[in-house]
């Protein structure tokens, strides 16, 4: 078999994208076909794969269903665009795919595979190129990640980012909330890249991204519908923990809304203050310094509780046991809670 000819790399490509050398039997399904074709790759990337065939695809061949072997006779399934075919010298054809569509769970298999194969560097930082280019973007609440996911619903997504990227170019899009919002990663395609400038920002190149999304359509509806929907059952939630905060001392109540609404206007004139707050204030330091992390309030209430956080010979008075009851309780239901308490 000739040595096959590496596809065309861009400047990009070269630096992010990995192509592994792999040769493994595959199957092709042609469109209107109902028996594979069997091919073998020649190699493997995020983007796409270059493959062995004995026989010519038909001319008019503009995709077809790649199916990579996985374990347990399960495969990786990419709807795939065909970008050439070329004879070999010594029989058989080369034909250049890039992937177009993969489900979820294809997307983390080839990555696994890709992982599994790509050669470790002989020394770090040498220069290998990684498998693919991930975009970040960070999102700091949880309506401007609504704003976003409804964009990608309609199918595109534009971003405006600091360094170029290539048209065509395949790379993985994350979407990184802060505080307890989820991580999204989304298979894109970058579909134009333009100039772009930002007032205050004239030092800098900026360009603007269009993005296309390489899953099934009905695939990123659900996803995307699911997401939006424990975002509003969230918003829900947390909006109904005011009556979980009723008769609560002032500064859970600050802390907690937090994670809410934005807190009422105190009365200047009226100060409540609690049991816990007039008695135990290094109690409540301790308490306020964890809160919102589960691994440790958890711990740090328990020992108040049940340990030698309390340090009186008799327990906790009623009144401060009872706050801190209301306190874990609150605090679970905000922030829920680890396997060993549940």
């Amino acid at each position: 078999m000739d040595q096959p000819k590496s596809r065309p790399k861009s400047a990009s490509e070269r630096r992010t994208q990995a192509r592994i050398d792999l040769r493994i039997p595959v199957e092709v399904m042609l469109p209107g076909r109902e028996q594979p074709l069997v091919a073998h790759t020649l190699d493997l990337s995020w983007g796409g794969a270059l493959l062995h065939v004995i026989d010519a695809l038909p001319t008019d061949t503009e995709s077809l269903v790649l199916h990579l072997p996985w374990r347990g006779g399960k495969t990786i399934r990419a709807l795939s665009q065909v970008l050439r075919q070329q004879p070999l010298a010594s029989g058989g054809f080369q034909v250049a795919l890039r992937f177009i569509s993969l489900s979820p769970r294809s997307q983390n298999r080839l990555e696994r595979l890709l992982l599994m194969l790509q050669p470790q560097p002989s020394q770090p930082g040498d220069g290998q190129p990684t498998l693919f280019r991930e975009l970040e973007v960070t999102v700091g609440d949880a309506e401007e990640l609504r704003q976003i996911l409804l964009e990608i619903l309609n199918g595109y997504y534009q971003v405006t980012v600091f360094e170029g990227y290539q048209v065509n170019q395949s790379i993985r899009l994350s979407i990184t909330g802060v505080s307890d919002l989820p991580t999204i990663r989304l298979r894109a395609r970058v579909l134009s890249v333009e100039k772009s400038s930002v007032k205050g920002h004239d030092w800098a190149e900026l360009y603007t991204l269009s993005l296309g999304f390489e899953h099934p359509g009905k695939t990123i509806r659900t996803f995307i519908d699911l997401v939006l929907k424990q975002l509003s059952d969230t918003a829900s939630e947390l909006s109904n923990y005011s009556s979980y905060l009723e008769g609560a001392p002032g500064w859970l109540k600050s802390v907690a809304s937090a994670t809410e609404m934005p807190p009422a206007t105190p009365n200047p004139t009226v100060e409540i203050r609690s049991y816990l707050e007039s008695e135990f204030s290094e109690t409540i330091k301790l308490l306020a310094a964890a809160w919102g992390h589960v691994t440790d309030f958890e711990p740090v209430l328990n020992n108040l509780l049940f340990g030698e956080g309390c340090g009186l010979p008799d327990g906790w008075p009623t009144e401060a046991w009872e706050e801190l009851k209301l306190l874990q309780h609150v605090h679970e239901q905000v922030y829920g809670a680890t396997a060993q308490q549940r």
